[in-house]
């Protein structure tokens, strides 16, 4: 069945995202059947999206199962340029996220470590970049909601073929059984059980991404939230607004940090409410983001995954 005409195609690309962040690798007829729209409309849409506006379709490696425990995010004021510094920020290994936006601290990034000794490190090297006037970071301590965080994990132990398939799926989330096998010298139904198997338990999470910058389809602005009061209630509300791409409770400038993510102004205007509405929330600081520099989930695989696994 093909969209019905009163049914903006931004709102059909909103669902269709929902989904894809939920499972990367659904199945066109399913992904048509839960829309109300034909294959063909689900397919042209799919392409449109990864080819015109960015979003890709990745798989991530659970950062705990790599030995990365460490969430930082940091803010920096400069005086001068930002591209320089972001792509300074951007060519080291440990930044998994680099942003230009809006506000008195055009920089944002994210890094993993595996120990506060490596978060030193790097933000020692940051501050020591020409025109770096200041650093402010929190931590994340838990992660609410992250597409490259599992909701369960389980012990599992990976061997070259895994390390390999993921390796593929990093680059690209929907890349096919058949064209899989074919890299590995497996059968295709070899592969799926174990493409199965690390998404079962948790070690990996295949996922659309958005594009993080301004578009004439999405629009993507980071929220600090400083708590008035216990911030578990926070947390536990965050999880259930549908703009909310990532959230997570922090430690340092902010108690609580989340991305919200739409088609619109509009959209986010009414998540910002929301958000607002929230008991216990005492301010927000936002900022858009203008220009994403880097973003590279894949790169916390580094040269091979944790073979011990993790267990939870």
């Amino acid at each position: 069945m093909e969209r019905s005409a009163g049914t903006p195609r931004k709102d059909i690309d909103s669902a269709l995202t929902r989904l894809l962040q939920a499972d990367g690798r659904a199945r066109i007829h399913d992904l048509a059947e839960k829309l109300g729209v034909s294959r063909d409309v689900v397919a042209r849409r799919m392409k449109t999206l990864r080819t015109e506006e960015g979003w890709r379709i990745v798989a991530a490696l659970d950062p705990a199962f790599a030995g990365h425990r460490v969430f930082v995010h940091a803010a920096v004021e400069i005086d001068g340029p930002t591209a320089p510094v972001a792509q300074a920020i951007a060519a080291m290994d440990e930044t998994v996220l680099v942003s230009l936006v809006s506000g008195s601290r055009p920089i944002i990034f994210e890094s993993r470590h595996r120990d506060y000794e490596g978060v030193h490190e790097t933000l020692d090297r940051v501050r020591s970049l020409p025109s770096v006037c200041q650093v402010r970071t929190s931590t994340y301590s838990r992660i609410i909601r992250g597409f490259f965080v599992a909701e369960k994990t389980n012990y599992i132990e990976l061997d070259q073929i895994d390390v390999a398939l993921i390796r593929l799926l990093q680059d690209d989330g929907r890349r096919s059984f058949r064209s899989l096998a074919s890299a590995v010298h497996l059968s295709p139904t070899a592969v799926q059980s174990r493409v199965e198997k690390l998404i079962d338990a948790g070690v990996i999470r295949i996922s659309a991404i958005r594009p993080g910058r301004l578009s004439k389809h999405g629009i993507a602005v980071g929220v600090g939230i400083s708590a008035a009061g216990p911030s578990a209630t926070i947390a536990e509300q965050l999880a259930n607004v549908p703009s909310v791409d990532f959230a997570a409770v922090s430690k340092g400038v902010f108690d609580l940090i989340t991305t919200l993510a739409g088609p619109d102004t509009d959209q986010i205007l009414q998540a910002l409410d929301t958000l607002r509405s929230l008991p216990n929330i005492g301010r927000l600081d936002t900022w858009t983001h203008f220009n994403v520099v880097k973003e590279d989930y894949a790169r916390v695989i580094g040269p091979e995954p944790a073979r011990e696994g993790r267990v939870t």
